[in-house]
């Protein structure tokens, strides 16, 4: 009987170790299946393309592809006029291997006719030497007016903070 009493003592604690690691399997395999489910997930890039928000977002898409027509379509009369005396003025976008930008469109402000909407262009560059990585933030304020119930761009942004 006492080799009994003895041994009873001694199971308690492998279960409760047993415990900690069926709990810490647990804790593994449900990370992985959040970042999985995360990742499978697309981001949500549901946006009224007749929004300020939207109308800019074309802008940029049209810019960076280096469609300039298409990308004139979106600004107001008197910002196509402006461009017009720049014959090139949307060149050709080339991502740069070891460069990646990450451009946020946010709207800032808006009233029946007019809007603002801030862009805020992140750029992530990441070389091979040890601690050469960076990443810097610029932010464009673009500004829209309502015309013919459309929204235009009324001052064209510099296409270069874009590339």
């Amino acid at each position: 009987m006492t080799s009994m009493a003895a041994r009873s003592p001694a199971a308690a604690p492998d279960r409760f170790l047993l415990a900690i690691v069926v709990g810490a399997i647990l804790v593994v395999v449900g990370s992985i299946a959040a970042v999985v489910l995360a990742r499978a997930a697309p981001p949500d890039t549901s946006v009224n393309p007749d929004s300020p928000v939207g109308v800019t977002r074309a802008y940029i898409e049209a810019i960076r592809s280096g469609d300039s027509l298409r990308a004139r379509e979106y600004l107001s009369p008197t910002a196509r006029a402006s461009i017009e005396k720049q014959p090139d003025a949307v060149p050709r976008y080339v991502e740069s291997p070891d460069r990646r930008r990450r451009i946020i469109v946010e709207p800032v402000e808006q009233t029946s006719d007019r809007a603002t909407v801030k862009v805020t262009i992140s750029t992530f560059t990441a070389r091979s030497d040890p601690f050469s990585s960076g990443t810097w933030h610029n932010e464009v304020t673009v500004r829209l007016i309502r015309e013919n119930d459309s929204w235009r761009i009324s001052q064209p942004a510099e296409p270069y903070p874009f590339f």
